[in-house]
């Protein structure tokens, strides 16, 4: 006989025409729970995940603190006795900039009066690079009035490529002792350069200038000077034998710091500020020119120099020029150099060759490269006159 199950029906909610048993329900019901349990956390850990990516994409974009950095590495070396740096942009694009851009960072340190010739050479800068060419500038300074900026500030108001930020470096270096020289009168501003590698964090390269510097040529091709592995790129320079006893048996590539390519990388791994603060403490009466003796030497294994179609040494003839170069320790093609002063590409009027200062009368030296290349930039800024009476220059001598 067939066994009968007397177990009450019960229609089903879902399907009219369905029938469960009791024990069905409670089957039904545990697994409906079941399902809503797994969606549910499948729904949080999505949330979580999302969450989290989010939270991770906003820390990767978040800038460093430059002060925060700098502040680190100053804890490490008391020795420099540094204040917090303030930033300041002082212009803006008044136009997007032009796609592709070669964006190349460029770094002067300058206080006292030295901000209208830093104004011709950044005006030199800026009447030579093509459309495609973005400038950052970074002044480095302390005790600028504003006055001296609005100087500074013309260049970014009239040429709408570039960018000028200033970094107020206050007392950094105050207790570096600076020695004079026949040639040159100077200050800690010189030691700034120093720092950059610390003060530009997320940069991986920056060229730096000399205020005393003119510049012919885009800056893209320099700027993309093979600098792998190298601290610093800059001009082949002649020192006398003397400072050879600070090296290690290689004194041939010495640079002349006042157009330096620095490959900031390389430097934060290489402490060489520190190096530099250390031995100029202990050198400081024995070197003659603080910066390039210093920096050369704490440096010089991992310094190289440009070709000489990037530099010319701004000398008042030719042939002073020439008898200079021979005297380095490493020989530059003579040829290369004739035609680097022909077609210059970046102009330093180094020691006694100032245009705004009066030249020793030498017989047969006559300086007519270094001022007329010197006020024909500045004729086409907006402060020519202002330069000549701050320099007690004559116009008619400006226009030899």
């Amino acid at each position: 006989m067939r066994k009968i199950d007397i177990r009450k029906y019960k229609k089903l909610k879902r399907n009219k025409n369905d029938y469960y048993y009791d024990d069905d329900n409670n089957n039904y019901l545990n697994e409906t729970t079941k399902n809503y349990l797994i969606y549910f956390f499948i729904f949080i850990a999505f949330v979580i995940i999302t969450f989290i990516l989010i939270l991770i994409y906003i820390l990767t974009k978040r800038k460093p603190n430059k002060n925060n950095t700098l502040n680190n590495f100053i804890s490490n070396n008391n020795s420099l006795n540094i204040n917090n740096i303030t930033t300041n942009n002082t212009n803006s694009i008044s136009e997007s900039p032009p796609s592709p851009i070669n964006y190349i960072n460029v770094a002067y340190s300058l206080d006292n009066d030295y901000h209208y010739i830093v104004h011709v050479s950044m005006k030199s800068v800026m009447l030579s690079q093509n459309n495609n060419t973005f400038i950052n500038f970074y002044i480095l300074t302390s005790n600028m009035n504003e006055k001296q900026k609005e100087i500074i500030d013309k260049i970014g108001l009239q040429h709408k490529n570039c960018k000028i930020e200033y970094l107020d470096m206050g007392n950094k270096f105050k207790d570096l002792n600076v020695p004079g020289d026949t040639y040159a009168v100077w200050s800690t501003a010189i030691f700034y350069r120093l720092l950059l590698q610390y003060l530009l964090p997320n940069e991986k390269k920056i060229l730096y200038l000399d205020g005393d510097t003119l510049i012919y040529k885009d800056l893209t091709k320099i700027y993309n000077y093979n600098i792998t592995d190298k601290y610093y790129v800059g001009m082949l320079e002649y020192k006398v034998f003397t400072y050879a006893k600070y090296f290690k048996g290689k004194f041939g590539n010495y640079i002349n710091t006042g157009v330096m390519l620095c490959n900031l990388e390389e430097l934060r791994k290489g402490n060489i500020t520190e190096k530099f603060v250390e031995f100029y403490k202990k050198n400081n009466q024995t070197i003659r020119f603080p910066v390039n003796d210093g920096l050369n030497i704490v440096s010089h294994e991992k310094n190289d120099y440009f070709d000489p179609e990037y530099v010319v040494i701004g000398f008042c003839n030719e042939k002073s020029a020439y008898d200079y170069y021979e005297k380095a320790l490493i020989k530059l093609n003579q040829t290369a150099v004739r035609d680097a002063y022909k077609d210059p590409y970046i102009y330093h009027l180094i020691y006694y060759a100032k245009p705004w200062r009066n030249v020793p009368k030498e017989k047969d030296i006559v300086c007519v490269d270094p001022f007329t290349r010197f006020y024909e930039m500045a004729r086409k800024t907006d402060y020519y006159y202002d330069i000549l009476a701050k320099f007690n220059i004559s116009e008619k001598k400006s226009e030899k």
